[in-house]
């Protein structure tokens, strides 16, 4: 791959708007982690589409998703807000007795990138195959299609070709989300055999999403160990699962370029979040916030954005739907900062996971990161805050410190070593002042809370989610 020009935030250019795109498509990438994807130095080539966009579009080196886990993670890709203050943070709750589910949605007060958009005119869709962004969310405010159960990648690739054909009168945003890279990993055998497998002999071949989500929890509660050739063969899928989807991505852009519309578009390519596989003792997502997890590609290409760029300062997906806007309209109400702007100093990049037990929290800046957890179990002594009431009762914290510099596995925790004492209590003071504000940003409005039909049950538990 050629060298590419290393941009610092202070030396950007950006397009003037009345020379940018058109059209806006922005395709996410489930499960995707930064460190697979062959333009961020994964040493087998995944993603050779992806790379080749990133040639002549812009890569962020370091973009974070806001939590570690799809609905958590769109929610605030959508809306420049964290999860706390959105309010779509926690998971789905089995109702007493086992019948039915409930989960929490987006606040009323969240602003959306669709609506946005479609206030100015423009024309938006949603096509994606994942039962977690369902319209009970609330994320489809603002679209005027919002089709979240598609089907395989094949059949939103159809419907995006209907969508594009049919919009000649007035500028576009498509959402793409797809599923493909998430377990169960179903690739063709000739992408496993790229890799060094044989997915005839693989041993995760004929898991299932249910098989994949039973195997996730006995490895979390260290009831089942994976062995190294375990891991390996997962990998494999894994690796070529994103390979077979590289090639729906490829068959996305030559759609825009049959319809005369690639040079109108400005395409941005992103992930959810990550996945891990055993790095810090799990397997999969939603359970942690470290590198694996939230570490994912951000490229954008098209009029909108300059040509060869690499952008080394860590961002977050909280800005994206703001630099997204502004990138083809020219100006927005989304909350957020302008990864583009010349002006857009580097902040520090919060992210957080609410499970059942435990609420995580993660700062980074420069090259540190720090890592917060408290337990949810309950407990009258602890004082009242913004964070508490939010996210429930908060206690019994653990601190965790990386140098990702010389650690960027996050291996060596170095918060009880008293060199580093004073960064610690540095980056403890920003992570809490940052949640803070955070979650008083949706402490006006209450969160909603909605009770799933049984069909969007059914699938959650055929992707491993529920028993």
């Amino acid at each position: 791959m050629p060298s590419m020009q290393t941009l610092a935030s202070e030396a950007r250019v950006r397009t003037p708007a009345t020379e940018g795109p058109r059209n806006l498509l922005l395709i996410v990438i489930d499960c995707l982690r930064a460190d697979h994807v062959s333009c961020y130095g994964y040493h087998r080539p995944t993603t050779p589409t992806l790379d080749r966009l990133a040639q002549h579009g812009v890569r962020w080196s370091y973009a974070n998703s806001a939590s570690c886990w799809t609905k958590p993670s769109v929610a605030s890709l959508f809306s420049g807000q964290h999860p706390t203050a959105h309010g779509a943070v926690g998971g789905v709750k089995r109702k007493a007795a086992g019948s039915g589910a409930t989960t929490d949605t987006l606040r009323s007060t969240a602003p959306t990138l669709a609506e946005d958009l479609s206030a100015r005119g423009w024309r938006c869709a949603a096509l994606m195959n994942n039962v977690q962004l369902g319209s009970f969310t609330g994320l489809d405010r603002g679209f005027h299609v919002y089709e979240s159960q598609l089907g395989k990648a094949d059949h939103i690739i159809e419907a995006f070709c209907d969508w594009v054909r049919d919009q000649t009168h007035h500028p576009w945003f498509v959402y793409l989300h797809l599923l493909e890279a998430h377990w169960p990993y179903k690739p063709r055998r000739r992408h496993v055999r790229m890799f060094g497998g044989d997915r005839d002999s693989n041993v995760f071949r004929d898991f299932s999403g249910r098989d994949f989500g039973r195997l996730r929890q006995a490895v979390s509660r260290r009831e089942l160990a994976l062995t190294c050739e375990q891991i390996t063969h997962m990998v494999q899928l894994y690796d070529g699962a994103i390979r077979r989807l590289d090639g729906k991505i490829k068959k996305i852009l030559g759609i825009l370029e049959e319809r005369g519309q690639r040079d109108a578009t400005q395409i941005v390519v992103t992930a959810d979040h990550g996945e891990e596989f055993l790095e810090h003792g799990r397997i999969g997502h939603g359970q942690s916030l470290y590198e694996e997890l939230i570490h994912v590609p951000l490229v954008t290409c098209g009029p909108g954005s300059p040509s060869g760029i690499v952008i080394e300062e860590p961002v977050s997906h909280v800005d994206l739907g703001h630099t997204m806007v502004k990138c083809v309209s020219g100006e927005t109400s989304m909350p957020g900062r302008d990864l583009y702007s010349p002006n857009s100093a580097s902040a520090p990049v919060l992210a957080e996971v609410k499970t059942a037990a435990r609420y995580r929290q993660s700062l980074r800046e420069g090259p540190w990161k720090i890592h917060r957890t408290y337990e949810l179990n309950g407990n009258a002594g602890q004082p009242p805050t913004l964070v508490a009431a939010a996210v429930g009762p908060i206690h019994a914290k653990r601190v965790e410190l990386y140098n990702l510099s010389v650690d960027p596995g996050e291996q060596n925790d170095l918060s009880e070593k008293l060199e580093f004492s004073d960064i610690r209590a540095k980056l403890t003071s920003k992570l809490t002042d940052l949640s803070q504000q955070t979650a008083a940003e949706g402490s006006d409005d209450r969160p909603a809370t909605i009770e799933l039909d049984d069909c969007v049950v059914r699938r959650l538990r055929d992707l491993g989610y529920l028993e």
